[in-house]
């Protein structure tokens, strides 16, 4: 596991465990008197354009971005892994419709369908995550079905049938345990996928509504000050950036921790 994950993790586990004793401030407390302040001993981070104490928003829009980045992930976990058993368990005329529905939502433009989410369920994390989860199930489906049929010929799976399993119990025994790195590896990218999509829509103003905020809220925000308070940015981007690279890593160390070839050779 890469160093950086571990150490990014960890630092926001204790800011945000810590972090709210660490300061006096509030996330949403508005004082005049401390408008646009640059970092110092009384304000780590600075303060925006309110006021308002950075590091405390930094914090809570750390606990928002991740929380709607695992909630997208878990949502996608059930849909995508549902979907891909029923296509590549059951295959036939369910299997080409599910990959035909499949198909239709590639189609369709990422930021289009977040945009009539957010329209429909209002910007609200909730309407955040069911849009994310609406556009990041469909990767996970294809690599349940396709590794779901594959495992579907093996000779166990008929030594099953033989022993009068019902198909649940071939799936929850003998499916799910053989694909369940596959699952894993691919949530692991979902997440840094999530943060950086909620990052996107909270900078052009489709996030979630103050006084929440978001590490992207905090980016959009502050783009109007890069040249004047560069800090503003610096340290919302900065935390994006830390976040999505530590998963990035993190999957791609689980992709070739897990690998057949790897597995081959852990058990010599």
């Amino acid at each position: 596991m890469p160093l950086v994950f571990i150490i990014t993790i960890t630092t926001l586990t204790v800011l945000y465990a810590c972090g709210l004793d660490l300061s006096p401030y509030a996330y949403d407390t508005i004082n005049t008197q401390n408008i646009l302040q640059a970092p110092s001993w009384a304000h780590w981070m600075g303060t925006d354009a309110l006021g308002r104490d950075l590091f405390i928003r930094i914090i809570h829009g750390a606990k928002m971005s991740l929380a709607i980045a695992f909630l997208t992930a878990l949502i996608t976990f059930f849909i995508g892994t549902a979907l891909g058993l029923l296509a590549g368990f059951k295959g036939s005329w369910l299997d080409e419709l599910i990959i035909k529905f499949i198909d239709f939502l590639y189609s369709l433009p990422d930021l289009l369908v977040l945009s009539l989410v957010a329209l429909f369920v209002s910007r609200s994390t909730t309407g955040i995550v069911i849009g994310l989860a609406f556009i990041n199930w469909m990767d996970l489906a294809r690599i349940v079905r396709a590794e779901t049929k594959k495992y579907k010929q093996e000779d166990f799976m008929e030594a099953a049938q033989v022993m009068g399993l019902s198909d649940l119990q071939m799936v929850i025994k003998h499916i799910l345990p053989n694909i369940s790195s596959s699952i894993i590896v691919a949530l692991s990218f979902t997440v840094p996928r999530s943060i950086i999509a909620e990052s996107t829509l909270s900078f052009i103003g489709l996030g979630i509504s103050p006084p929440n905020t978001s590490w992207g809220t905090l980016a959009g925000d502050a783009w109007q000050f890069l040249r004047s308070d560069p800090h503003l940015i610096f340290f919302p981007a900065l935390m994006i950036f830390l976040t999505v690279y530590s998963f990035n890593n993190l999957g791609d160390r689980l992709r070739d921790y897990l690998s057949p070839q790897k597995a081959g050779e852990h058990l010599l």
